[in-house]
């Protein structure tokens, strides 16, 4: 629908254009006047404008473009006025106060007085107030002075269009190229692995089988505090022992400690009468301390079996050694476990490693890392590590792996917001004590064309040329550019594929301006 309203704004144009050249003779009818096109930037908005040129008592359309630079989405509502001033001439004021379709504003100038004047277009509406200075351009006293004036224009292509109304349906953005403090960095590949002290293993500390009902085992995932209850165990029974065994033996050592004590008691009573000598009597008391501690210990061991037989509501409660993230559980309810088999694994997602691989190449640039980044696999954004604020070294290795030809480099960070996984893959930048500063270009605007570097610089509204750049030293998301692009530049950040596409389709070649 926004295609058609502009197609008959346009073709209303078109027409009051071919009726203007109809007034200046059959000679005339191919010259037309001078267009004007203009690309410019305040803080808020881009509006990019075209009309042709003025005559006083004639009316000029002017196609106004505005797109907001937060999101470079069409401006949808809004007043826009063409002001045309100058020292010795009154101001003159020409407004509509709607778009013809989103983005496009479309007022009429229809100018009183001739000469040089500046040009001014003003937007306001609920939310945005802006003006856009295009500085001075002539006001022809008629047609004819301003077909004289007309230049030849001639298509020097070179140029890629990709016009605002396909800028907006995409996700599109530009950037100012501008100079940044850029700091040499090598590349390594890297993983993420849990710092020393926030992993542990819980393992079984006898064999036996598991007591804790199904709903009630803790699951992947799940946060655990430092000593609490993950789980419990029936002790098995060591060698061919059962609880009747265990019974016959405490009751066994129950009647052996009676005799011995009923037999101290004798001795007591004989040593006293003189009929036995006191060796006899330490004899007894020893027997009798001897049987008390089998006594005991059948006794315990009994109760112990008791308690975690398997219709107990106990056994041997198997704890947490550390608050963190269960990252394994290896059990289920009512399963057989052998003593020291991995039950749980306890990963604190507060501190992590990142362990890096320095190729043997790149060991004399790196010298004293400063800092590092790295990114993962489903993250937009880069993960810095810096050293004194957010992370710490932790070690680097002296020796080259004789496999892998890399020496590890590992630093300590905390996990924002817990986001990263242990084992992650990342490919990581490790920065050294060498920066420049530089004209940068943002790493989303580059795109690879057959090997080259190439990016897209916005020359108009709705045109832009393919540039292929000399690279350096890449840092925070942006590489240094040696050559290529000047500052001040405005190339595409977003989008920049699409017009990669634009500038080899077929349809392009012939184009050039404001193809609607």
């Amino acid at each position: 629908m926004n295609y058609l309203l502009k197609s008959i704004v346009l073709i209303a144009l078109t027409l009051l254009m071919a009726c203007s050249d109809q007034t200046t003779g059959a000679g005339d009818q191919e010259q037309k006047p001078k267009a004007y096109v203009f690309t410019d930037y305040s803080d808020k908005t881009e509006l990019f404008v075209e009309f042709s040129a003025l005559t006083v008592g004639q009316s000029s359309s002017f196609a106004a473009h505005f797109s907001t630079l937060s999101d470079f989405q069409p401006v949808a509502e809004g007043t826009v006025t063409i002001i045309l001033s100058s020292k010795d001439q009154p101001t003159e004021r020409f407004s509509t106060d709607s778009p013809v379709v989103p983005g496009i504003f479309v007022p009429k100038a229809e100018p009183r007085y001739a000469g040089k004047r500046q040009l001014t277009v003003e937007l306001e509406s609920k939310t945005l107030t802006v003006r856009h200075e295009l500085g001075e351009v002539p006001v022809y006293q008629n047609l004819a002075a301003a077909l004289a004036e007309a230049d030849d224009e001639k298509d020097q292509g070179g140029d890629i269009p990709f016009l605002k109304e396909q800028q907006w349906k995409v996700d599109f953005a530009t950037e100012v190229i501008t100079r940044h403090e850029l700091q040499k960095s090598v590349r390594a590949l890297g993983t993420i692995k849990a710092s020393a002290g926030h992993e542990a293993y819980v393992s079984a500390p006898t064999s036996g089988h598991v007591l804790t009902p199904a709903d009630a085992l803790p699951k992947v995932g799940m946060p655990v505090e430092k000593g609490q209850v993950l789980a419990s165990l029936s002790a098995r029974l060591s060698g061919t022992s059962d609880m009747a065994q265990l019974e016959l033996d405490a009751q066994t050592a129950r009647t052996h400690d009676q005799l011995a004590r009923n037999e101290q008691n004798r001795a007591e009573l004989l040593f006293k009468d003189g009929v036995i000598a006191k060796r006899r009597l330490i004899e007894a008391r020893s027997n009798t301390q001897v049987t008390g501690a089998e006594l005991n210990a059948a006794e315990k061991r009994l109760k112990q079996t008791r308690e975690q037989s398997v219709g107990s509501a106990s056994g041997i409660k198997i704890y947490a050694p550390i608050s963190g993230t269960l990252a394994q559980v290896n059990i289920a309810s009512g399963s057989y476990v052998e003593e020291g088999a991995k039950l749980f694994s306890i990963i604190d997602p507060e501190l992590l490693w990142l362990d890096a691989r320095i190729a043997e190449a790149d060991i004399a640039q790196l010298k004293t890392p400063e800092r590092a980044s790295f990114k993962v696999d489903g993250f937009d954004n880069e993960f810095q590590i810096q050293l004194g604020e957010n992370g710490k070294l932790i070690s680097y290795g002296q020796v080259i792996d004789p496999v892998t030809r890399t020496v590890p480099l590992v630093f300590e960070f905390q996990n924002p917001q817990r986001k990263l996984s242990v084992g992650s893959l990342v490919q990581a930048s490790i920065y050294t004590d060498e920066k420049a500063q530089s004209i940068a270009v943002p790493e989303a605007a580059l795109i690879d064309d057959n090997g080259q570097d190439v990016v897209f610089v916005q020359s108009g509204g709705e045109s832009f040329q393919r540039r292929v750049l000399k690279l350096g030293i890449r840092d925070h998301g942006y590489v240094q550019v040696i050559s290529g692009l000047n500052e001040g530049e405005r190339v595409v950040t977003k989008g920049a594929y699409l017009v990669h596409l634009a500038s080899s389709s077929p349809a392009q070649l012939g184009a050039h301006g404001h193809a609607h």
